[in-house]
């Protein structure tokens, strides 16, 4: 299972055009928060008419800020092939970003908005607190969700707070 994982990764390295792998200059460098490595059990299939970029069966993708588990990850790139314009996992997805950790059918990631969509069954979860519903929006920037479609809220405060009715 592991030797499938390398594979994948060696692949993606291999086959990618060099296009696809920014050239920074001195100023730019490359910082210890600044990689990504994506890799699955399954097969890995590159469109490159349609710039895609499909990996399949227990996909994994990790970098410093956090993690991601689904069944597929399409990468879509951008018509160029040199940035990515979006990525959409599907089935079972498993999200751990510091504290939190949150569980979806679908998740859609727009890194140039640095915008994360839970779609279905979405659940995001911190200690005993949790929030559900149909779509979580996460606006990574201004560090804000937004939750729609049927939205339900279990917050449970730090400290004993004496309520009167």
């Amino acid at each position: 299972m592991k030797i499938a994982a390398i594979i994948c990764l060696l692949i993606v390295t291999i086959f990618l055009p060099p296009s696809f792998f920014q050239v920074r200059g001195e100023e730019e460098s490359v910082g210890d928060d600044d990689w990504t490595v994506v890799t699955c059990d399954g097969n890995l299939l590159m469109d490159y008419l349609k710039q895609r970029i499909t990996f399949f069966n227990n996909v994994l993708i990790k970098n410093p800020r956090g993690s991601l588990r689904a069944d597929r990850l399409i990468i879509f790139l951008t018509p160029d092939g040199k940035k990515v314009e979006r990525t959409e996992g599907e089935g079972n997805i498993r999200i751990k970003m510091e504290e939190k950790t949150g569980t979806s059918d679908k998740v859609i990631y727009y890194p140039e908005e640095k915008k994360a969509i839970m779609l279905g069954n979405a659940v995001v979860s911190s200690g005993s607190n949790s929030v559900r519903g149909g779509q979580i929006t996460f606006y990574l920037d201004k560090k804000e969700m937004e939750v729609q479609d049927t939205p339900d809220l279990k917050y449970i405060p730090d400290d004993d707070y004496d309520v009167n009715f």
